[in-house]
């Protein structure tokens, strides 16, 4: 059956942008991969499909055709059918509105996607026809039978048919029976969902939490969780518990060289991106695209170590800790700027550094503040690193304070109550890698020592919290002395956990860890489950070690569960998305990074 467009949109050759599909249908049950049309239309002259509605064993696909400068292509949006090859009747109600693509099946719980494309505007059906149970071809012929079939322009039907006494066979008589109908119950009747039918239930990835969306659903199908946006944020209601059960690989991510620290972090509107610190002179931006990082935008580097991505107000930076000097002799490391109208980071501000490891960025009282860990000047470890400050009324940052560090390889910020600290990791003093580390607390505008830790050429400080508890772990890479000679055990030691004991104002000692050359502890979490994740690096013989993800057991500390082979792991980062959690750690040895996938139960 088929019928010219030209017979419904007489006035107008444009496709309504808002509209409802109802059809009452009673389908066989189809073949494996077997696509059936129920609906289509079609451009009579180039047999393109402008729209149509097809049905699988599992899904029910809306199709519709999408345009713009660079052509046009075909849009699916897909939904999962319910059993609708049981041979019974059923009325499904198919509403696009506001960009939300709707289906509801027998007056039950409509099931929304917000698709990244929403449906055109301006869809032209002029030249174009109307085909019922087919695509204008044999193949793809509806099998089924159609009881009722009813295109409604302007809004979603559903609250028109629904509640239903008899929802498989709701009908739909327009204009008569819609401007008649009260969806008052009628006698004994009993109503299917009787508020619960303007409820909408959003699936796939992270919709917006607007005043739009406000008491609206999102189920969150890759972590099993209900969410309920309220006050523009997401606020969970219900959630599976989910356990860590292993660890898989997802992807290996080719550098242009080794890679000596990573940095994830999101751009609002942009994405997902990790920014890798190569040891040759060009570092890469990457951005999560379908599930892997691509390349995105290189950056000329020089011996980047380490990069710190921070934001101030909507103003988004990316600051790099360069090693070593330009081609000129130069030492300087460089702040960037995220460009909102080249979507790219740009040169934004030039600080000279000496050997810089690390940057810490952080915020106290409203003000913005960076730090930067200066390992050596020249053969000298014994040097100042120092803390910058922003200014609003220049928009640079500013040197505020510096402080006396040796082979400075590390800073960490956190906060406890009211008080703000920053802890540095210190690596080599010139003669020994056992050297104290300092943390420092903020009293009276700056920085003062608080407390110092012995440590073993100390690459990372992890601060994190498991309740009310508040933890502090240092990775010591290597116990060395210029007197001593060295020997392979001295890269496998001890590296520490301390905890806060707030009765005697400081840190204590918690657990000791054997580690191998340990370079990054990594804090994460699954369901209600804590982890670290060490980087191994070296164990005096090979550069082929074992990094650890030990979870925490309450009164046994952190124990070993997961034993992963990586080469010169350098650093570790942990991140999500709607599909699951990763993990991604880089190699100081080869030019492969490498995202672990996080599997649960």
């Amino acid at each position: 059956m088929s019928f010219p467009a030209s017979r419904i949109f007489s006035r107008c050759d444009l496709f309504p942008e808002e509209f409802s599909i109802v059809i009452t249908l009673r389908v066989p049950r189809l073949p494996a991969k077997r696509n059936e049309y129920l609906l289509t239309v079609v451009a009579e002259d180039s047999d393109l499909l402008l729209l149509g509605l097809r049905l699988s064993p599992s899904q029910l696909h809306f199709l519709f055709l999408s345009e713009d400068v660079a052509g046009a292509w075909q849009t699916r949006v897909s939904f999962r059918s319910p059993a609708l090859g049981d041979s019974r009747w059923h009325t499904l109600v198919l509403a696009v509105t506001a960009g939300v693509f709707s289906l509801t099946t027998d007056c039950g719980l409509p099931l929304d996607i917000m698709a990244d494309v929403p449906f055109p505007a301006t869809l032209s059906v002029r030249g174009a026809r109307f085909f019922i149970g087919s695509r204008r071809r044999a193949k793809g012929l509806f099998t089924g039978l159609v009881r009722q079939l009813v295109l409604l322009p302007g809004s979603d039907a559903t609250p028109r048919l629904c509640p239903s006494r008899n929802a498989p066979l709701a009908m739909l008589s327009v204009p008569r029976v819609l401007q008649a109908f009260t969806g008052k119950p009628e006698e004994n009747e009993v109503l299917k969902y009787p508020y619960e039918t303007n409820i909408r239930v959003t699936l796939g990835p992270q919709p917006p939490c607007t005043q739009v969306e406000d008491a609206q659903f999102w189920f969150d199908a890759g972590r099993k969780g209900l969410y309920l946006c309220v006050g523009n944020e997401w606020v969970s209601v219900l959630a599976a518990k989910e356990r860590l059960d292993y660890v898989e690989e997802h992807q290996k991510l080719l550098t242009s060289s080794e890679t000596l620290g990573i940095e994830v972090f999101r751009i609002p509107q942009a994405g997902l991106f990790v920014v890798t610190a190569n040891r040759k002179a060009t570092s890469a931006v990457y951005k999560w695209t379908e599930g892997k990082f691509v390349s995105y935008q290189s950056i000329p580097t020089h011996q980047a170590q380490a990069w710190r991505h921070f934001t101030i107000g909507k103003k988004i930076f990316l600051a790099v800790a360069n090693f070593e000097p330009d081609e000129k002799g130069r030492e300087f490391s460089v702040i960037y700027k995220w460009s909102h109208r080249k979507l790219k980071f740009t040169p934004y501000q030039s600080i000279a550094t000496h050997s810089a490891r690390d940057w810490e960025a952080f915020e106290v009282d409203g003000e913005h503040f960076l730090a930067v860990a200066n390992h050596r000047e020249g053969d000298n470890h014994n040097i100042d690193s120092v803390i910058y400050k922003w200014n609003p009324a220049t928009r640079l940052f500013e040197a505020n304070q510096t402080i006396a560090t040796s082979g400075a390889y590390d800073w960490e910020f956190f906060s406890v109550g009211p008080y703000s600290f920053l802890v540095v990791a210190n690596t080599f003093n010139g003669t020994s890698t056992k050297v104290h580390s300092h943390l420092y607390v903020r009293l009276l505008g700056s920085f003062q020592l608080f407390q110092s830790f012995p440590t073993l050429g100390a690459a990372d400080w992890e601060v994190f919290h498991i309740g009310e508890r508040i933890f502090l772990a240092v990775a010591n890479s290597h116990s060395y002395d210029v007197e001593m000679q060295a020997q392979n055990e001295s890269y496998v030691i001890n590296s520490v956990i301390y905890e806060l004991n707030v009765t005697a104002q400081a840190f204590v000692k918690f657990q000791d860890i054997l580690t191998c050359s340990a370079l990054d502890w990594e804090f994460f979490s699954v369901g209600e489950d804590s982890f670290l994740v060490v980087a191994n690096s070296f164990d005096g013989r090979t550069f082929s070690v074992n990094s650890i993800i030990y979870r925490w057991q309450g009164y046994e500390g952190f124990v070993a569960v997961h034993s992963l082979p990586t080469v010169g792991c350098r650093d570790w980062e942990a991140f999500s998305t709607t599909a699951g959690a990763y993990l991604m750690y880089s190699s100081a040895k080869e030019p492969l990074s490498r995202v672990l996938r996080l599997r649960t139960h």
